[in-house]
């Protein structure tokens, strides 16, 4: 709640901590000291019948240069992917009317204009989807087999211990659990341009354990139920849970959790140092080769006359 809100996180437009491993600190404070104030102007501004004709073509400007609400072709997918789940799962929804909608919502995606590989990857993507949608629903349901009414995307906003600021995420199933959908990669040396790619066996690996700590965070915020984490492609479907993985049993998810305190209650000290946003940035140095600042070169352009690099 904003009123709750410490002044020295108000100032940055910093309501909560999230998953640690979901970006890097510096394009977490970008987006939330410079980007979100300029986008949420933006958007009030073109709401606005009484605004001028010049202040429109500003927002315009802010909302091409800054927002992507889709993200990419894969991204897109997976929401597309839980959404198919959502209606089949929970509302009842015949399963072959929402995978034709979903495959509809899906080629509604626009590709992103300055990243030559994403309307290729949306176009493989559409001949996908549907195998993609019957994985996850397999997994789901293996995952779920014991609940008696499943329960879709919940919102978790809770203190871990010793913070200001209370720890924020959203799984999607059961308050406990996660769908992750895989998709194939570009592949020039195959005849069809892509490799197929199957779910992870284990979640030792770097992008495996961004999830891990997702599902921490999960834990930690619901009582320390169980969590689970569901991977489905085009090819197969992985189920993982504190019975096959170790990194979902409790000993190992305390390790996580206190990790990821100790990440917030560094962001609030930095937070509470900086008075002004220039003052936050050049607390943190940004690295623009990370995947998390993969964005328009608009984006990545102001990110970087921000820090002064250009």
């Amino acid at each position: 709640m904003l009123h709750n809100t410490p002044d020295w996180a108000q100032r940055h437009n910093f309501f909560h901590h999230s998953n640690p491993r979901s970006k890097p600190r510096s394009k977490d404070f970008f987006e939330k000291a410079h980007v979100r104030p300029q986008t949420t102007w933006a958007f009030d501004t073109l709401q606005n019948k009484e605004s001028s004709d010049a202040d429109r073509l500003k927002a315009k400007d802010v909302l091409h240069r800054l927002y992507n609400q889709n993200g990419s072709a894969a991204m897109f997918g997976g929401t597309c992917v839980q959404s198919a789940c959502d209606a089949i799962l929970i509302t009842g929804t015949d399963e072959s009317d929402a995978i034709s909608d979903t495959l509809e919502m899906y080629k509604s995606y626009t590709p992103r204009d300055w990243d030559k590989n994403d309307k290729p990857k949306k176009d493989k993507y559409i001949d996908e989807i549907a195998d993609v949608i019957k994985h996850a629903l397999l997994g789901l349901r293996e995952a779920m087999a014991r609940e008696n009414r499943i329960v879709g995307e919940f919102e978790l906003n809770k203190h871990l211990p010793g913070l200001a600021l209370p720890h924020n995420t959203r799984p999607d199933y059961m308050r406990r659990g996660d769908l992750k959908t895989k998709w194939s990669k570009l592949n020039p040396k195959s005849k069809s341009g892509f490799s197929a790619v199957s779910p992870p066996k284990k979640l030792s690996g770097m992008f495996e354990m961004n999830n891990v700590f997702q599902a921490a965070g999960f834990w930690a915020l619901n009582g320390h139920q169980p969590p689970f984490l569901v991977y489905a492609s085009a090819t197969d479907y992985q189920v993982f849970t504190p019975d096959n993985a170790p990194e979902l049993q409790d000993d190992f998810l305390e390790d996580v959790v206190e990790h990821i305190r100790m990440h917030h209650k560094t962001t609030e000290n930095l937070l509470r140092a900086a008075s002004t946003k220039s003052d936050l940035l050049g607390l943190v140095s940004p690295n623009f080769s990370e995947l998390s600042w993969q964005e328009s070169p608009a984006y990545v352009e102001e990110a970087k006359k921000i820090w002064g690099l250009i």
